[in-house]
């Protein structure tokens, strides 16, 4: 849906078609919750990072539309054509206590050796040990994250594209909506939906992406 149209969607229940700038901000504000709560096999990607172009360097940028990660990072040679253990994820704070010959100036000081963990910070993955060689390359697994404002202009709203998603997401507007006007009753109502909605999408996610099945029981059928 574009952005008139998912606004047209939320006042065919809002009742009010005096309110569009409140209505687009909660929209915006609503997908951002989303991104935060729900990691949809729609949003899922996989990609392949270059590794770093000279040697002592050890961050490599993350995708720009880089959310949240789902797993760890798995690392090949692509001139020697191996793979390794796939890297282990650490705190910022314990990679600064394992790895300070990074900060060093000579590459011949540092602990030169195939990555074995990794952390995230300021949109960055910072490898450790540092790389000894520029021809590894990282996969990663993650959610895209769309940070976008949305208008009337806006060609496509996110989670818009299932039916399901798009009333969770219309729920979740009507509670922005109701709670900035005051009306508190409807406020709740439209909460307890929006929660519950998405609780179950997110637990349905959740069992496609585990590593077992687990059985589904159906009534009225």
């Amino acid at each position: 849906m574009t952005g008139q149209e998912i606004r047209d969607y939320v006042v065919r229940k809002f009742k009010r078609t005096d309110k569009d700038t409140e209505v687009y901000d909660a929209i915006t504000d609503v997908i951002s919750d989303m991104n935060v709560r729900f990691k949809s096999e729609d949003y899922k990607e996989e990609t392949y990072v270059a590794g770093i172009s000279t040697v002592g360097e050890y961050q490599i940028a993350l995708p720009t539309d880089f959310g949240h990660l789902t797993g760890n990072i798995s690392i090949i040679d692509t001139a020697a054509d191996e793979y390794y253990p796939e890297l282990t994820k650490i705190s910022k704070n314990t990679y600064d206590q394992k790895y300070p010959d990074r900060l060093l100036s000579s590459t011949g000081k540092m602990n030169l050796d195939v990555p074995r963990e990794f952390c995230i910070y300021a949109g960055q993955i910072y490898l450790g040990p540092v790389p000894d060689k520029t021809t590894y390359q990282y996969q990663l697994n993650y959610t895209t994250e769309n940070t976008s404002v949305i208008t009337s202009a806006t060609a496509t709203v996110r989670f818009t594209s299932e039916l399901r998603h798009r009333n969770i997401l219309r729920n979740g507007v009507l509670f922005e909506l109701h709670d900035g006007l005051g009306n508190f009753e409807e406020a709740a109502y439209y909460k307890a939906l929006y929660l519950a909605d998405l609780q179950a999408i997110v637990d349905m996610e959740r069992i496609n992406s585990s590593a077992t099945s687990e059985n589904v029981s159906y009534t009225g059928i």
